[in-house]
């Protein structure tokens, strides 16, 4: 049985209109039915969107203690808070879901092993709702 987020995957990366932000947003409206209201001018370069994940984090989300399906995910890459992915619950482990820069495309990545690779989790995160 195919699962939810198999309609992503490979889905084109571009900077503001189908960044990591952007999926995990649309993930919520399309697949969860919520609203979110990102801003629609996303900064550039891993300091800048550190910093603006820093700024607007608390107002989008709260954090939960563990992983649910569907849920955002916060990544630290390079020491700085620069990526949001989508958590998904597929053959009894985790992934995540999320716009590759590097690879251009939306790609699906088993949790433990894009930890051990490139990012670690800084938290897992509850959509607020407009």
């Amino acid at each position: 049985m195919p699962h939810w987020s198999d309609a992503y995957i490979g889905q084109p990366y571009i900077h503001d209109t189908g960044d990591c932000a952007v999926l995990a947003e649309r993930v919520a409206r399309e697949q969860f039915g919520l609203q979110i209201g990102l801003p629609v001018v996303h900064a550039e370069g891993y300091r800048a969107q550190a910093a603006q994940i820093r700024e607007l984090k608390d107002d989008y989300a709260e954090r939960i203690d563990g992983p649910v399906d569907g849920c955002p995910v916060l990544l630290i890459g390079r020491g700085q808070d620069c990526h949001i992915g989508v958590m998904c619950w597929l053959a009894h482990e985790w992934w995540v879901l999320h716009a590759n820069q590097d690879f251009g495309a939306v790609t699906r990545e088993r949790l433990r092993v894009l930890t051990r690779l490139h990012f670690k989790v800084e938290g897992y995160y509850r959509w607020k709702t407009q």
